[in-house]
């Protein structure tokens, strides 16, 4: 940080992070619950996938994946920080690996997108004592936007139509 300026917008985030801590496991089982709602099979990501493995370039880090008509579709980056350099360094880690691998594909299958579904860790909480999708809408917008911005960069970010 080294600015007062920015000591003090730390401060006021850590402040907010501190009363919503503990939602990022949550918020992975609750948009694994929705995908899998709106009828997409999805699963956690193996200890593998989550720690990330370093082929070529940055680490390729996702939470859960998610398939389509039996084939991996999207590896997806879940978060609830409010923490803008964190937020910063996975957005970093997407732009400069918007497509990922995973060890169960073929190596003639594309790689997928990455997705990067950012979450209020607010309304994690609050699903966590009302755990019913069409009492949270916000909850599915997210997901949602998240998910249409990052596949349009990661369309913008590829010439192979298999990626596409």
């Amino acid at each position: 940080m080294g600015s007062p300026e920015g000591e003090y917008i730390h401060n006021l985030d850590s402040v907010r992070e501190n009363n919503l801590a503990g939602q990022g496991f949550p918020a992975e089982d609750l948009t694994v619950d929705f995908f899998n709602a709106i009828g997409f099979d999805t699963r956690l990501s193996t200890a593998s996938e989550d720690s990330g493995t370093r082929d070529i370039g940055p680490k390729q880090t996702i939470d859960a994946v998610t398939y389509y008509e039996g084939r991996p579709a999207m590896g997806v980056q879940i978060t609830t920080t409010s923490f803008r350099d964190v937020r910063e360094k996975k957005l970093n880690e997407m732009r400069a690996r918007p497509f990922v691998r995973l060890d169960e594909m073929k190596p003639t299958d594309p790689a997928i997108p990455r997705v990067l579904i950012y979450l209020d860790a607010k309304d994690v909480k609050n699903f966590g004592s009302d755990p019913d999708f069409k009492h949270h809408p916000k909850i599915a917008d997210q997901i949602l936007s998240s998910c249409i911005l990052s596949l349009q960069f990661d369309s913008s970010q590829t010439k192979n139509h298999g990626e596409k």
